[in-house]
């Protein structure tokens, strides 16, 4: 296997291509952001308990676009690479954002949200009680709920290895555009998950082995009235209902799936998602809705972006 040598004109510049350096730039406006936020807000932030994480993410970027250039015929390693890196960088960066925003105004969602269960006959603590008393199935659709982050990083992989850069590039942009519009309506619509006024049960959560049950909504209620006094790594929580974020992936992953092989195991496997979300993200049925909006949303820009990118690039070629 032969390399390009960095002597041979390859520079950190080089590494990135325009879509990636674009989605930087969005990176850096959140760094700036958490960094005003962070400096008139009377939480702080425990940066050393991101360094690590960051630095290895930094450096599988850099990594990633070093081994696109210098092994030609296998780039897609280094774009699965890159690709990784600045989603992973994005999605933690903008989450210290969401903690940042602690303690939380009054939810006022509430009352509408637990409307619209019960005009769909849905209820959440009914619903986990019935799949606790089925052997396995809380175990199986936990698994699934847990399986978002793995079907992004798998179809990443997949885009990258056939050469479908535009499909990742339009896909990163989607998914980190959607991740902003949730914050925009959570810090419009104030909201919390079910899980911090239904209570479950002990015995209930155990059965159905679940992930958001009270335990973790006492500790988020009490986050959400009085905030966090440093917000660290291991102090991070899903704190948003409406929309679901975890739908925007459930979304993402089908959508951007089409034309692969991983298609059809994906959308399988995401409509069983649905309750799984219900049931261990302690979801409304109108958070699945307005995370499939905020998906749908999300991806017009994320196109418009990288469309124009892709037309740069060819006019210079």
């Amino acid at each position: 296997m032969t390399s390009i040598p960095l002597s041979r004109g390859v520079s950190l510049a080089g590494f990135f291509r325009r879509t990636e350096w674009i989605f930087i730039g969005l990176i850096a406006s959140v760094v700036i952001a958490n960094l005003i936020v962070g400096y008139t807000n009377p939480q702080n932030v425990d940066w050393g308990s991101f360094a690590l994480g960051a630095m290895g993410a930094v450096g599988l970027a850099i990594l990633g676009g070093y081994y696109r250039v210098a092994y030609a015929h296998v780039a897609w390693l280094g774009k699965a690479a890159v690709t990784i890196a600045i989603a992973a960088i994005m999605g933690v960066m903008l989450g210290i954002l969401f903690h940042l925003h602690m303690p939380r105004p009054e939810p006022v969602l509430t009352d509408a949200l637990l409307a619209m269960d019960r005009w769909f006959g849905y209820d959440w603590p009914a619903a986990v009680a019935w799949v606790a008393e089925i052997p396995f199935l809380g175990t199986f659709l936990r698994w699934v709920y847990l399986s978002s982050f793995f079907q992004i990083i798998g179809l990443i992989v997949v885009l990258a290895y056939l050469k479908k850069n535009r499909e990742l590039d339009a896909m990163t942009f989607t998914n980190g555009l959607s991740l902003m519009l949730v914050f925009v309506v959570w810090q419009a619509f104030p909201n919390l998950s079910q899980s911090t006024y239904l209570p479950i049960p002990y015995q209930t959560a155990e059965d159905a082995w679940l992930v958001t049950h009270s335990t973790y909504g006492a500790m988020l209620l009490d986050m959400a009235k009085n905030g966090l006094p440093i917000v660290s790594m291991d102090a991070m929580m899903g704190a948003v209902a409406f929309p679901s974020y975890h739908m925007v992936m459930c979304a993402l992953t089908v959508v951007f799936a089409r034309g692969t092989f991983l298609f059809w195991p994906y959308l399988i496997t995401n409509i069983i998602m649905l309750p799984a979300i219900l049931i261990h993200g302690a979801h409304h049925i109108a958070d699945l809705f307005g995370g499939v909006a905020v998906m749908l949303m999300a991806m017009i820009p994320a196109y418009l972006i990288v469309n124009a990118c892709y037309r740069r690039d060819a006019r210079a070629a």
